[in-house]
């Protein structure tokens, strides 16, 4: 092997390093080149000037203007506009110039240019009219300072929205820092636009005419439902008509008309307003959409509708307690769940509620709206006329929809009554035929109940035959009907014999036996028209119709061997009875039923002094005598 040629081997490395060395130093050449064209626009960035024209008609700066983020608030004017922090200005991002909720300040720079050859004079506006704080600089003049923690008075000009008058010789280029602060976090909004006066005077007009339209038709609506609510007393009015007076006063505060007219000298409630009536009016038409749809019948949807209005407390006792960041951001997350709204509608509606249509249409166009006016104040979409009034425009087409939904609301209602009060007159008819035949057995049921007590009042509780009273009661009644078709009438007086040994002897379980025993061979005897009574103990007293003496005395026979040939078995006890019989004929033209009595009873004393179980007969000369013979018999 032969020994290598270092040289060569040299002379290559050499080349090798010449190289090396020569892209390394291009490659310095270039990093320094890109350093200096950095710096160079850093700290002279490109800010085309605004050209001015005299006929600005809210000219547009998203484009043009640069804006620095100062979270701490420390940033003063001379800082902002010497190095380091002018060469932090940037532009917009995105040409959007909302940045959400938050509680940084922002500083804004502008260029303007006035090219013409006379001087201008023109209006910077800040749209926004909610911002505590608004600083317009100059180098060389004096800083004006607005917002709605500034008195109203102290404005160069007396409008809602903040306005900077600015001079601008010709020819002349002007730079303007606008400075814009929350004392609490609120909307980022930094739109800046250029008005000439009478542009500007002009827009003023038209604003004022749009907002006053909104307004007009709301007090409208708040009037008119008013009313219906207070003559119908239906509560879902009154929720609507509220829930209308709080949105208008929402318009009023975003539009700082609010500030201007109502709450000026109030600046604590200048930064309250903003969440106040917006979570009213999130609250009302809660509670409105739970009265209207009755939301009561389902538990699951009525207990998310009270969770909603729970969160809408929890926003004002955030703000109560210092954290008005995560009021705003609840308020929002509120705000953003009543979209939902239209599908409690349509799940009523296909219920069968058809009032609800109306709703469903009325709560679409609103949900359309607050979906626009949160992504706007989230900062999703820009700040314009169209996403400004949105949600008043759809208010206005909500409280109509609504309106003809409460109107429809009352139909149903009123349908339902006239259903119900149908319904009503078929039950009282039904309940009224049911009480009429209640009433027709409780009739049959007291007139035998009747019967049956004056039964018992006229009969006897041992033997079932009338007692003294009730005999002689009914007994007159055929005494005056004989009189009447002059009718032959008879009576006959029964006392069973030695009746009283029965009860001593046997005891008077015994004799009752035997009294009933004897009234039931009587009766198998008498005629279905014989009145048969218990006058006394044993004594029992017959009235015979259309009967003569003789053949009452032959019936008397008759029952007198019925009760002779009688056995009454008592246990293994065997008795038999006999009774004295007296008979008499009644002269219904000359006597009574007593004094016929008188002689019948006569008659049985006659049988039993004769030897007992025997029938007599009663004449007329007793009638004087028969008294006695009672006494004596007694």
């Amino acid at each position: 092997m032969g020994i290598p040629d270092f040289s060569i081997i040299n002379g290559r490395r050499e080349m090798s390093n010449r190289l090396r060395v020569g892209l390394l130093a291009e490659h310095l050449t270039r990093v320094c080149v890109l350093f200096m064209l950095l710096m160079l626009s850093a700290v002279c960035q490109a800010q085309s000037p605004i050209n001015l024209s005299s006929n600005m008609a809210g000219v547009g700066t998203r484009m043009n203007v640069f804006y620095l983020q100062d979270a701490s608030q420390a940033y003063t004017f001379e800082q902002v506009q010497s190095e380091p922090l002018a060469s932090h200005f940037a532009p917009l991002p995105n040409n959007k110039s909302n940045f959400g909720i938050t509680g940084a300040n922002y500083w804004l720079r502008i260029d303007l240019k006035n090219s013409g050859q006379e001087p201008l004079s023109w209006l910077l506006e800040v749209v926004h009219p909610n911002w505590d704080f608004v600083t317009f600089y100059r180098q060389g003049v004096a800083p004006q300072i607005g917002g709605d923690h500034i008195p109203f008075v102290e404005r160069a000009v007396a409008a809602e929205s903040n306005l900077y008058p600015v001079n601008t010789p010709a020819g002349a280029v002007q730079r303007i820092w606008v400075k814009l602060s929350y004392v609490q976090p609120g909307k980022a909004e930094t739109q800046l636009l250029l008005w000439t006066p009478d542009a500007f005077s002009q827009h003023y007009a038209n604003r004022y005419f749009v907002i006053g339209t909104f307004i007009g038709i709301g007090l409208l609506l708040v009037f008119s439902n008013f009313l219906i609510g207070y003559s119908t007393r239906l509560p879902e009015y009154k929720w609507y008509t509220l829930y209308i007076i709080s949105a208008m006063l929402v318009l009023l505060t975003n539009t700082g008309l609010g500030y201007r007219y109502l709450w000026q000298e109030y600046h604590w409630f200048a930064d309250f307003a903003p969440i106040i009536f917006a979570v009213l009016t999130l609250v009302l038409a809660t509670q409105f959409t739970r009265c209207f749809l009755n939301t009561r019948e389902s538990v699951v949807v009525d207990r998310l509708l009270q969770f909603l209005l729970v969160l809408g407390g929890l926003c004002v006792l955030c703000y109560l307690l210092g954290g008005r960041e995560n009021a705003l951001k609840l308020t929002l997350l509120y705000a953003l769940l009543t979209v939902l709204f239209p599908l409690i509608g349509i799940w009523q509606y296909k219920k069968g509620r058809g009032d609800a249509r109306f709703y469903v249409l009325g709560w679409s166009v609103w949900s359309l709206a607050v979906f626009i006016a949160v992504t706007r104040n989230v900062g999703l979409i820009p700040a314009e006329f169209s996403t400004n009034f949105s949600p008043p425009l759809g208010l206005c087409i909500e409280g109509v929809l609504l309106s003809l939904a409460l109107a429809d609301r009352i139909n149903h209602l009123t349908q339902e009554k006239e259903t119900a009060e149908l319904q009503h007159i078929e039950h009282l008819q039904q309940e009224q035929v049911m009480l009429e035949r209640l009433v027709s057995e409780r009739t049959v049921e007291l007139e035998k109940a009747m019967k049956h007590a004056e039964l018992l009042a006229q009969t006897d509780s041992l033997t079932g035959v009338f007692n003294r009273r009730a005999f002689y009661e009914f007994s007159e009644r055929e005494v005056s009907r004989a009189q009447r078709f002059n009718t032959s009438l008879a009576v006959v007086m029964i006392d069973l014999d030695m009746f009283k040994r029965v009860n001593d002897n046997y005891g008077h379980a015994t004799g009752d036996m035997v009294l009933m025993a004897a009234i039931n061979a009587l009766q198998t005897i008498m005629r279905d028209v014989d009145i048969i009574g218990r006058i006394g103990g044993e004594e029992f007293a017959v009235l015979l119709p259309q009967t003569s003496l003789n053949d009452a005395t032959e019936l008397a026979e008759r029952l007198r061997l019925a009760l002779a040939q009688m056995e009454v078995s008592v246990g293994e006890l065997t008795l038999n009875v006999t009774a004295s019989f007296g008979v008499a004929a009644v002269d219904v033209a000359n006597e009574s039923l007593a004094d016929s009595m008188h002689r019948a009873d006569a008659a049985l004393y006659r049988a039993k002094s004769h030897g007992r179980n025997r029938v007599e007969q009663a004449d007329a000369s007793e009638q004087v005598s028969n008294v006695g013979h009672l006494e004596k018999k007694a």
